[in-house]
């Protein structure tokens, strides 16, 4: 027979492994759902994403996200909940936060008194300081305080915030590392469109044009904020695909022939093609693909109609149509703008979606009294 003292220790040891194991599974849950959900997201979207998960994981009712900036050598507010000031710039005067980034270790603290020169941490009560490091920069810091319940931080809440900013540190910093490799690559594609549009006195300043259309329009349907980014970069790239086609055909005086003309439909399979090894621009690659495809399939290019063609298409086709109109070109005079939104109105449900023509008739009655249906 076991002794009870026996018995009393191994309750004491199960306590402690059930506890131990409580602790994992709750890190664990957490770094799962940073995982799902940040998974894709922008930079922006995982900020709130981390303050949120903080917030609400460690019983604290004020949390900050500092990001660290590489020319100010400061910290700046990135995202907050709580009692935070969101305009709150961070130097290195700042004890406190500075050496949990610099010692890359959190820093926690029961009642903190003169702590810096950081005003609104003084006075609170449980700070825990959490640096967030990538593999080839500073991201920045954590900064939770005022616990709810538990008052000050115990070891396996520092534990699990480690964990969690490990995680997004590397998330953080791989957004941003992808962000840089788009700017880059965007910009080298948009300098060749550039290049392109600068050589013909007929599509200078198309490109921009039709962004800016684009965007209104995407507004005026309530798009997202990541389709909207989505929707400029295709408009960007529109046109892309001309850099295939001779320049004799684009700045022909007269009217083109048909095979002049089929010359021409080719781009946007083209800009595709140009684009197509960037995996991470699948959505805009289809936008620029499709960007002259009719709602009712009547022109026969893909044989897509309707929804079948990505709403960004949709927008683009409207957009890039009515800059058309209202533009120059080397064999007719520009339409008015009453008159080009006219057209575009009677081709809805024909060549354009009815729901891109009717925001777009929204922006445009915005701008002014410009037509009354």
């Amino acid at each position: 027979m076991i002794p009870h003292a026996n018995n009393a220790e191994i309750r004491k040891d199960l306590e402690v492994t059930i506890r131990e194991l409580s602790d994992t599974y709750e890190e664990l849950s957490l770094l799962y759902r940073l995982s799902e959900v940040l998974s894709g997201a922008s930079v922006d979207e995982i900020a709130e994403q981390v303050v949120d998960e903080a917030i609400n994981s460690l019983d604290v009712r004020t949390a900050a996200l500092l990001f660290y900036n590489e020319d100010s050598k400061q910290l700046f507010t990135k995202s907050f909940r709580g009692w935070w000031d969101k305009d709150t710039v961070i130097d290195r005067n700042d004890k406190l936060i500075w050496s949990a980034v610099v010692e890359k270790k959190p820093i926690a603290f029961c009642k903190i008194g003169e702590i810096g020169p950081l005003d609104q941490l003084r006075d609170r009560t449980s700070i825990l300081v959490c640096p967030l490091t990538g593999k080839t920069r500073v991201i920045g810091a954590l900064v939770l305080a005022d616990r709810e319940s538990k008052g000050e931080f115990y070891s396996n809440d520092i534990k699990l915030v480690m964990a969690m900013a490990s995680q997004a540190a590397l998330i953080i910093e791989n957004a941003l590392l992808y962000r840089e490799l788009e700017d880059f690559l965007l910009f080298a594609i948009r300098s060749l469109v550039k290049a392109l549009e600068a050589s013909s006195l007929w599509t200078a300043g198309h490109t921009e044009r039709v962004t800016e259309y684009a965007i209104a329009i995407g507004a005026a349907m309530g798009l997202s904020t990541k389709q909207i980014e989505k929707l400029r970069i295709c408009s960007l790239l529109h046109d892309v695909g001309k850099i295939a086609i001779p320049k004799e055909i684009l700045d022909k005086p007269d009217l083109l022939t048909a095979v002049e003309m089929n010359e021409v439909k080719k781009h946007p399979m083209i800009g595709a093609e140009i684009l197509g090894g960037f995996k991470q621009l699948t959505d805009v690659i289809l936008g620029i693909r499709y960007h002259h495809e009719y709602w009712d399939g009547s022109n026969g290019n893909q044989e897509l109609k309707e929804e079948e063609i990505p709403l960004i298409s949709r927008i683009l086709a409207v957009a890039d149509t009515f800059d058309a109109m209202t533009s120059d070109r080397p064999y007719r005079k520009r339409k008015t703008r009453e008159e080009a939104i006219n057209e575009i109105v009677s081709l809805s449900g024909k060549q354009f979606d009815p729901k891109v023509v009717a925001a777009f008739k929204e922006w445009v009655n915005r701008q002014g009294p410009i037509f009354a249906l």
